[in-house]
């Protein structure tokens, strides 16, 4: 039978597809209109941090304990939650699970020192509390690895966290490494505080 001939808009049609750009993912709408909750996080966490680590390298007196208590509730807790749903909303989840996490361990922390004066309750085992702070050790670590792409001082703010808490995982039962610790906090709390404000 006769050849059917294909018709121009077929060729057109062709080009049309060759020329249509590769699919990207969308880019979310709120990272351009709304501005980073890092500095609010980072200087919530490294003010708290200092804090109490004035406390660990025995600075201060112990009886300092209830204000860093009740300040970390709301400073190094609320804080830093609502700063963690900022940067959910903007889409940074890693910011987001961080601000988040961190907030919610001062949050636990000032809850649980305020439940051992308020209440009858037994003081944890040492070795409970350092199942706990490795615990938390590894969390940071793998933070820590969550950075390798990102500046040298984010990585140093998660590598000496993660060793302020294998310190003090390790200072529960050395009264020497604890005040060590404490002072690796203070170095840890003085980097976020700087990266928060050089975020500004």
């Amino acid at each position: 039978g006769p050849r059917r001939s294909l018709s121009p808009h077929f060729f057109i049609a062709m080009a049309d597809t060759a020329e249509m750009p590769v699919e990207t993912k969308p880019v979310n709408p709120h990272v351009a209109t709304t501005c980073t909750a890092g500095p609010i996080g980072l200087t919530a966490f490294g003010i708290t941090t200092i804090l109490l680590n004035f406390l660990n390298a025995e600075l201060i007196g112990k009886d300092t304990i209830t204000l860093i208590i009740c300040y970390g509730m709301f400073h190094g807790g609320m804080i830093q939650i609502l700063a963690g749903m900022w940067e959910v909303y903007r889409g940074n989840i890693f910011g987001g699970c961080a601000f988040t996490s961190y907030g919610g361990f001062w949050m636990g922390f000032a809850l649980f020192e305020i439940l051992m004066v308020i209440t009858e309750l037994e003081p944890p085992s040492k070795d409970g509390k350092v199942v706990w702070l490795i615990v938390w050790g590894i969390f940071t670590l793998l933070n820590f690895v969550g950075t390798l792409n990102a500046n040298r001082v984010v990585q140093f703010v998660f590598a000496s966290l993660t060793a302020l808490f294998f310190l003090l995982a390790a200072g529960v039962n050395n009264a020497d490494i604890h005040i060590l610790a404490g002072y690796v906090g203070i170095v840890c709390g003085s980097s976020a505080l700087y990266l928060g404000w050089a975020e500004v």
